[in-house]
């Protein structure tokens, strides 16, 4: 566990892309219930419907509508929309900076000598993969039940995990479609 979040000082005040889109903001977010309120967001705001106003008007309108899809990009992801709800609490847990748990590494260290291990044995590499989309689906639970109780050391580290997890999950689908090819 992380001993502290790290907490970096605002320079601006950013957007809460729940706030923006009429959500309550939650980790535990329904996939459904956020595509209608980006698209009711989106109608409300698209620049088309600015479309004989002054210039101001339809800068401000792409503007928004650029808010908008910002909002729907990060809330969709697992990853960014946990980032997100850090950010809003000024936690940065993804910022350059951040300092990565041992743990974390240890674990990381460990799944990538697998991967590259198995990086010529489809079956295995399959195997591998489902191990990775098994635990990130295990870190969302965490990570919801975190956000749930607003424990915000364990949800900064969960979101760490996330991200190197992600990372874990692209260097297999990388050796596969490598495999793939060379047996084309």
């Amino acid at each position: 566990m992380l001993d502290t979040p790290q907490k970096l000082p605002y320079h601006a005040r950013m957007s809460n892309y729940f706030e923006l889109l009429g959500l309550t903001p939650s980790f535990a977010l329904n996939v459904k219930v956020l595509e209608q309120a980006y698209f009711t967001a989106q109608r409300a705001t698209h620049p088309d419907r600015f479309i004989g106003k002054g210039e101001a008007e339809r800068v401000a309108a792409v503007t928004r509508s650029q808010l908008v899809n910002d909002a729907y990009d990060t809330l969709k992801n697992p990853l960014t929309r946990a980032e997100h709800l850090l950010e809003l609490q000024n936690i940065h847990a993804l910022s350059d900076d951040a300092v990565v748990p041992p743990a974390i590494l240890a674990e990381m260290m460990e799944l990538r000598e697998r991967i590259f291990d198995n990086g010529d044995n489809g079956a295995a590499l399959a195997g591998v993969v489902n191990e990775i989309k098994t635990l990130a689906a295990a870190n969302e639970k965490e990570l919801t039940q975190a956000f749930d109780v607003a424990d915000y050391k364990h949800a900064t580290y969960e979101t760490i995990r996330l991200q190197y997890l992600g990372k874990a999950m692209e260097e297999a689908h990388m050796l596969i479609y490598r495999l793939k090819a060379a047996h084309g």
